[in-house]
């Protein structure tokens, strides 16, 4: 995803959050790699309304750095091999049973999952490619 302009950014944001879930497995698999924000705590991650610690990834930097204000103002997008987030992050965050929040937009909205459905999906995504 190459998007270039304020107002690309805001109309991608403005998608439901199926439709970037959708947009988010197509890129990644695409550009074999996803994006995170990552600070000098290390990355970043917020609080579902169970308490639990979510990890936001995102299909592109430049939509991880929209996001990159007030308490993660101090980070960057940081890239993250789909491989590696694959076989490493996703199994680890199952096993830790973080949720993943899949490309959170600026009003909040994002498909929080278990990491394994992720998981699945973008092995059927690759499939299909």
């Amino acid at each position: 995803m190459n998007t270039s302009s304020a107002a690309e950014l805001s109309d991608i944001f403005r998608l439901s959050a199926p439709d970037r879930y959708t947009l988010f497995l197509t890129d990644a698999v695409v550009n074999a790699k996803v994006w995170t924000l990552k600070g000098e705590d290390g990355f970043v991650a917020f609080s579902d309304d169970a308490g639990r610690d979510c990890f936001p990834f995102w299909p592109a930097p430049e939509f991880a750095e929209a996001l990159a204000d007030g308490d993660w103002s101090d980070c960057q997008a940081e890239p993250l091999p789909l491989a590696v987030f694959m076989d490493r992050w996703l199994p680890g965050m199952a096993r830790d049973e973080r949720p993943v929040a899949v490309f959170p937009a600026p009003d909040g909205s994002c498909i929080v999952m278990d990491p394994l459905t992720l998981l699945q999906d973008l092995k059927e995504e690759r499939a299909q490619c």
